[in-house]
């Protein structure tokens, strides 16, 4: 664990205080905070000591700078750290006028993703207007009962079955929750959008100023166009027909069951599931092209890698549950195993020729974003679901995911990918296993649980596929790499 030095500071100085030479002629009598600290040093005049308190009072003194730069005497240094640890040492305050600029970068990044709506639906402004109106809605709807969570109710009954209104409050409950300052802006980009359009809004929907944020430094505004990306990319899909359900569900069951035997249903319904999604654009192009695909396997390692790099997070919801202790150990066992897995999904990227900065820079393709926050809101509201995906990410017993399908084939075309992956792939098997370790331990499971996490896991199925379609889309046409970001992305 890393440890906190003096250093770390950005602009030093002491806080408000005053300082005397006590009468002994060696100890300095420092008053701050209503108390009184006493500070002297073997060897050292107390007159130094005073100066160099002093001087700590000015951020720009020379002894913060041989501080910062290491060549402050030993004295110096342990004197530093005393009143470091007195919590006497304070830092330049970021201003308002730091709060005022990230406000006023938020509203341009708004205007920019209005603009970009009005651009890609141009032709169509009169279907698109009223999903807007549709989102603020949902936006507004209180969370759900965690537990007794359905996708099927969400848009219902105009909006049922609509993949992107569907994706839509998955990410706006995930936001909720892990980055909240994304929901007003979402709400802003909404209204701007709606109103271009020509739809009146009603006093509650009127846009006013984005409020100033009040905290800087915690979450990454990185994110923030990641996520105003994925908004306008589900507004510009919901009207469209392609927007429809691909695989809404499988026949509910009727009566209660063990978990073993929901896993055999499950691991059915998987296989009848990924018969009807059929092969992925993705598939088809890279089996077409072969080894000219390089542009196309670059970017499935990159969205994959982005995916790692959060996977733990989707474990994590689950590890608060007050499960039973089997059910805990197989959590905890699994969270351990995906610690670090971003680690051999970078070196695998770097290998084929991906340039690290550009992987630290890029942003996710909007389903690629959604997938990781869909899974970690059923992990909060619907584990049983959760559980049940798992089965289509890391595949069933004697099936291998879709990822692994894809990664299977590239490591045939690219050496580069098995060289750096070498010794990863054995896990696989274990991963396999998981959804039926976890059911084995259920005894028992209600028909309405068993129906929603079928409707859990048809749902993961179908963004999982639709997540590859997306990547054929965006890196399939590219001579040259092209990472994504809010102006690079092309949904056509």
């Amino acid at each position: 664990m890393e440890t906190w030095r003096i250093n770390q500071y950005r602009a030093p100085q002491l806080v408000s205080f005053s300082a005397r030479l006590d009468a002994d002629g060696n100890t300095v009598v420092l008053a701050a905070d209503a108390n009184e600290y006493k500070l002297a040093f073997n060897g050292v005049e107390g007159g130094r000591v005073l100066d160099s308190v002093l001087a700590m009072a000015n951020p720009g003194s020379e002894i913060w700078f041989d501080i910062h730069s290491g060549t402050a005497q030993p004295w110096q240094l342990s004197l530093a750290r005393q009143l470091d640890e007195l919590s006497l040492i304070r830092d330049a305050p970021a201003g308002r006028s730091a709060l005022e600029m990230r406000r006023l970068e938020q509203e341009s990044l708004i205007q920019r993703c209005v603009c970009r709506l009005l651009a890609v639906c141009s032709e169509r402004a009169a279907l698109h207007a009223p999903i807007a109106l549709a989102m603020l809605r949902l936006l507004d709807e209180p969370p759900p009962v965690a537990g007794a969570f359905s996708l099927g109710e969400v848009g219902a009954p105009e909006w049922a079955d609509n993949f992107a209104l569907q994706t839509f409050h998955l990410q706006k409950l995930y936001l909720e929750d892990n980055l909240p300052q994304l929901i007003p802006l979402w709400r802003r980009v909404l209204q701007g959008f709606a109103e271009a359009a020509g739809l009146p809004l009603n006093a509650m929907e009127a846009q006013g100023r984005v409020a100033r944020p009040d905290v800087m430094g915690f979450y990454c505004p990185t994110q923030e166009e990641a996520y105003l990306l994925c908004l306008v990319e589900l507004v510009r899909m919901a009207p469209a027909p392609r927007a429809n359900r691909l695989l809404p569900g499988w026949p509910s069951p009727t009566m209660a069951d063990s978990g073993v035997n929901f896993m055999r249903r499950a691991r059915q319904c998987r296989r009848s599931g990924l018969a009807q999604l059929g092969e992925s654009g993705l598939t088809r192009r890279m089996e077409r092209e072969g080894a000219d695909s390089g542009v196309l396997v670059q970017g499935l390692f990159i969205e994959q890698y982005h995916v790692s790099r959060r996977f733990a997070e989707i474990i994590a919801p689950l590890m608060i549950k007050r499960m039973r202790l089997p059910l805990k150990q197989h959590v905890h066992r699994y969270f351990q195993e995906e610690l670090g897995r971003e680690v051999y999904g970078r070196s695998v990227c770097e290998a084929l020729g991906v340039p690290a900065a550009w992987l630290d820079q890029a942003l996710p393709l909007p389903l690629f974003q959604a997938y990781v926050d869909a899974f970690t809101v059923l992990g909060r509201y619907d584990p049983i679901g959760y559980l049940a995906a798992l089965t289509a990410f890391e595949g069933g017993l004697g099936m291998k995911s879709l990822a692994c399908m894809q990664e299977g084939r590239v490591a045939e075309e690219r050496a580069c990918y098995s060289q750096a992956g070498s010794g990863e792939g054995g896990a696989d098997e274990g991963f396999a296993a998981l959804p039926q370790l976890f059911f084995r331990e259920m005894s028992l499971l209600g028909a309405a649980a068993q129906r929603r996490a079928l409707d859990s896991m048809a749902y993961m199925m179908e963004l999982g596929h639709r997540a590859l379609e997306q990547v054929a889309s965006f890196y399939g046409g590219q001579a040259r790499l092209t990472m994504c970001s809010l102006d690079s992305f092309d949904a056509e």
